[in-house]
């Protein structure tokens, strides 16, 4: 993996979204994602309940950019820098990384998280040097995988009590894309 992409937060622009670092002054933008329950309902983070909770958020994304392990985007229209949601890498390793995202409710179904997506996806390939992303959906979470499908990965089956979270075990479905199939013509 190249490890230069740690030495500044690298900021993302696609055609209408600007990916940049999650900042301390974002807290009331990632309090309102992160309270909502029907956001956190496929999410192993409770959902919010003080703004502390967003500031402590935060300082999480920000001590795992600094260990190299992690990469979360805060995803901004270009005509207003508000946090509407994040994603990123949110498990690395040395040639593959596992996403993770998440979006306002008041932006659902309007092609945001595909944008985004398919910016970090390429970014991880070009500029990470991974051969390999993958992401873990619960099975009821349909709108995240139709998601995924459309963005070219393929499911590889399904992770029986793979995670435990909200004082459960979950299965995770896997799906993946490879460098290759990413740019495939």
């Amino acid at each position: 993996m190249n490890d230069d992409i740690f030495a500044t937060f690298p900021e993302i622009e696609t055609d209408s979204l600007i990916l940049r670092e999650i900042l301390p002054e974002d807290r009331d933008a990632i309090y309102a994602i992160f309270s909502d329950d029907e956001v956190t309902r496929y999410y192993d983070l409770v959902t919010m309940q003080r703004r502390e909770e967003a500031a402590e958020l935060i300082d999480f994304f920000d001590e795992r950019f600094e260990t190299e392990s992690m990469i979360r985007w805060g995803i901004t229209r270009k005509d207003d820098d508000v946090v509407i949601g994040t994603c990123g890498y949110v498990m690395l390793h040395r040639h593959r990384g596992e996403i993770g995202y998440d979006l306002r409710r008041s932006e659902w179904r309007k092609g945001i998280m595909t944008e985004a997506l398919d910016a970090i996806i390429d970014f991880g390939f070009q500029d990470m040097g991974l051969q390999r992303v993958e992401a873990l959906v619960m099975p009821e979470n349909v709108a995240s995988a139709r998601l995924l499908r459309k963005l070219g990965f393929t499911e590889e089956g399904t992770l029986r009590d793979y995670d435990r979270f909200k004082g459960a075990f979950h299965d995770m479905r896997c799906l993946s894309i490879l460098k290759q199939e990413y740019y495939k013509e």
